[in-house]
């Protein structure tokens, strides 16, 4: 008999458990997850068996909390790297992820590469970590990775997530920030997690590391991806200058490189508006910037989910951290 038959059979004393009032959003993420993980291609109405128990739970308006952790234990499929770019729209990035799915194990547990994806100067990595017996682990723990591409280091920046997915499972997430793009078709990546942070404060070093030795392809993201060469400058109201080194839109993201070298403020944000001026990329995408003043450093920002395409025009301006318009428009000719 399936595990889902057998527990829909399931009877519950509610009176044995304590009860917890669970949220709206908490509801539709149970669903969702069950929904997931029974049917990932098919319709919500035809999701049946483990679906319905758990509706019924959740109609409750209660949470159990269950000795033998029967639901808490229950294998729900891992967050893919979409969900670590925007959790609440329905991106498709199939067609320049590279599915791993191998798994390496030490005394801290079990972890499971699933996925990576290379973008602009960066790649996005999304894995299972199953904590051994004993170690404690939550969404404020974080495993971070080294990582060699083509046999060299150019990682810049790193960040990451871990996420919940029951008490003795955890989606987590990391992105590299590289100091150069990587042209290759194909890429070797050499990934070793060797870093374990609490709390973004406390570190320590991972003696006996997961690795894994892996291919990436960048095929389909670099037949798509375009550069706009700019080398413009735009002069702020108080007479400071950024310099827009060049824009570059995959279909992943678009990002602007830019020199703040000229300025005193870093707080400076390079915007893309549509031709009207009305839409504007800073507060419509989600975003990640990196300023500097100093000179030598490249300063960016990266719009996720926005690719520059079609007959759209689109222009550069200057924000500040007050959102203040700081600079005339530079048209991006395309």
């Amino acid at each position: 008999m399936s595990i889902y038959k057998e527990l829909n059979d399931v009877k519950f004393d509610i009176n044995e458990f304590e009860e917890i009032p669970l949220s709206e959003s908490g509801q539709k993420r149970i669903i969702r997850n069950v929904q997931t993980q029974i049917h990932p291609k098919k319709h919500k109405k035809k999701w049946l068996g483990l679906g319905v128990a758990i509706a019924a739970i959740c109609l409750l308006g209660v949470t159990f909390t269950i000795d033998k952790g029967i639901i808490a234990n229950m294998p729900f499929v891992s967050e893919p790297i979409e969900k670590y770019i925007n959790q609440n729209e329905n991106l498709d990035y199939s067609s320049y992820k590279t599915a791993i799915g191998e798994t390496a194990e030490n005394a801290r547990g079990k972890f499971t590469l699933n996925e990576v994806m290379i973008d602009d100067r960066r790649i996005l990595f999304s894995a299972t970590f199953e904590p051994a017996d004993g170690i404690k682990f939550d969404y404020q723990t974080y495993i971070q990775p080294t990582v060699k591409v083509n046999g060299q280091e150019y990682t810049e920046r790193t960040g990451g997530q871990s996420i919940e997915l029951n008490n003795s499972m955890f989606t987590v997430y990391n992105d590299i920030e590289l100091s150069e793009e990587i042209t290759s078709e194909e890429v070797n990546l050499e990934i070793s997690y060797d870093t374990w942070r609490y709390h973004l404060d406390d570190h320590e070093i991972i003696e006996q590391p997961w690795t894994f030795n892996v291919q990436a392809s960048q095929k389909n993201l670099l037949a798509e991806k375009k550069v706009f060469e700019m080398n413009k400058t735009i002069t702020f109201n108080n007479g400071e200058l950024a310099t827009i080194e060049k824009v570059v839109t995959t279909p992943i993201s678009t990002t602007v490189y830019y020199d703040l070298s000229q300025s005193k403020r870093e707080d400076i944000i390079i915007d893309i508006q549509s031709e009207d001026g009305i839409k504007s990329a800073y507060g419509e995408y989600p975003m990640m910037a990196y300023m500097s003043t100093e000179l030598g450093d490249v300063s960016h920002v990266r719009y996720d989910e926005l690719t520059l395409g079609g007959d759209t025009k689109y222009f550069l301006v200057a924000r500040n951290s007050e959102q203040e318009l700081i600079g005339s428009p530079i048209p991006i000719k395309q």
